[in-house]
C-alpha cells in the first residue's frame, strides 16, 4: 500500500474517532469530501454521520439543560419570580447581556421585567423597582398596526426577529428610543433577538426581547443565532406563564361574580325589608313625629 493510501486511511480513521468522542471538525476531511470514488463516498458518509450524531448529541444536551428549568418554572407559584426566571434563563442560554419581558394587556405591551448586566439594571420582578418606561401600543392613533416598533411587530406578526446591528440595519424599525437610552447611559444596544410568546390557544400573551449576545470567550457583542435551547425554554416557560395568567383570570372572574351576587343579595334584602308592614309602620310613625316637631 502506498504512502498516500496510508495517509488517507489514517485521516479517515481519525475522522471516525473524532465523531465518536465529539471532537470532529469539518477541516479533517476537507480535502477528501470532493473526491470521486470510494474514498470520497466514505468521507461524505462520515461527515453525514457526524451531522446526525451532533444533532442527537445537541438534543440530548438540550433536554438535560432546559427540561429541569422548565420543570422549575412550572412549579414556581410566585408570579414575579416566574417572570424574572424566564428572562434570566433566556439570558443564560443565549449569553445575552440584557433582557426585557413584555406582557400583553389589551392592545399594549407592558414592561414587566428589565435586566441589564453591564449597567446593573434590575427593574420589575423581585427587585421591587418600578419600571417607568411607557408601554408599547400595538396600534397607532389612526388604528393602523404599529410595525415600526420591533416588539409590537413581533406580537402582531408572531415572528422571531433577529437584528445583528441596530445601528446599521436596513429593517424599517424605529430604534430612536433605544438610541436615546444608549446616549443617556453610554450603552451600545447592538444585537437583538425578539420572540413572541404564544399561549395555549395560540394567542400572544407577551414578547421576550434579548439584547447584545456576548461571545463567551472574547466578551464581544455578536449576532444572535436562532437557538433551539431558547425555543424549548420559551415553550416550557410560556406554558407555565399562560397557565398562571389563566388561573389568575379565573380567580378574578370568580371574585367579580361573588361581588355581583353579594350586591344582588344586598339589594334583595333591602327590598324585602322596605316592603314589610313593620317597616311601613315605622315610616308612618317617623312622619308623625316630624309633624309634631313642626307644630311645636
Amino acid at each position: 500500500m502506498s504512502t498516500k493510501s496510508n495517509a488517507i486511511l489514517t485521516k479517515l480513521a481519525q475522522a471516525i474517532n473524532a465523531v465518536e468522542d465529539g471532537t470532529y471538525q469539518s477541516e479533517i476531511l476537507i480535502d477528501l469530501l470532493g473526491q470521486e470514488g470510494e474514498v470520497g463516498q466514505l468521507a461524505r458518509a462520515i461527515a453525514t454521520l457526524e451531522r446526525s450524531t451532533a444533532f442527537h448529541r445537541n438534543q440530548y444536551q438540550l433536554l438535560q439543560k432546559v427540561v429541569p428549568i422548565g420543570v422549575a418554572l412550572s412549579a414556581e407559584r410566585d408570579f414575579n419570580r416566574l417572570l424574572e426566571s424566564l428572562v434570566l434563563e433566556a439570558q443564560n442560554i443565549t449569553h445575552a447581556d440584557a433582557g426585557t419581558l413584555y406582557l400583553l394587556e389589551e392592545d399594549v405591551l407592558k414592561f414587566v421585567i428589565v435586566r441589564n448586566i453591564s449597567l446593573n439594571i434590575q427593574m420589575g420582578g423581585t427587585s421591587e423597582k418600578k419600571i417607568t418606561f411607557p408601554p408599547v401600543s400595538l396600534y397607532n392613533v389612526d388604528g393602523s398596526e404599529n410595525r415600526s416598533n420591533i416588539a409590537s411587530y413581533a406580537a402582531l406578526t408572531r415572528r422571531e426577529i433577529i437584528i445583528d446591528n441596530a445601528y446599521e440595519t436596513s429593517a424599517a424599525f424605529d430604534f430612536s428610543g433605544t438610541k436615546d437610552f444608549d446616549r443617556k447611559t453610554g450603552y451600545r444596544s447592538k444585537s437583538f433577538l425578539t420572540v413572541p410568546l404564544e399561549g395555549k390557544e395560540k394567542d400572544v400573551i407577551g414578547v421576550l426581547q434579548l439584547i447584545n449576545a456576548m461571545d463567551p470567550h472574547t466578551q464581544e457583542i455578536v449576532p444572535f443565532a436562532s437557538d433551539d435551547g431558547l425555543w424549548a425554554l420559551v415553550l416550557l416557560a410560556t406554558a407555565a406563564l399562560d397557565g398562571y395568567l389563566r388561573e389568575e383570570k379565573l380567580r378574578a372572574e370568580i371574585e367579580k361574580l361573588r361581588i355581583q351576587i353579594d350586591d344582588q343579595g344586598r339589594d334583595l334584602s333591602v327590598t324585602e325589608i322596605t316592603d314589610t308592614e313593620y317597616f311601613k309602620e315605622l315610616q308612618n310613625r317617623a312622619k308623625q313625629l316630624r309633624s309634631q316637631h313642626k307644630d311645636e
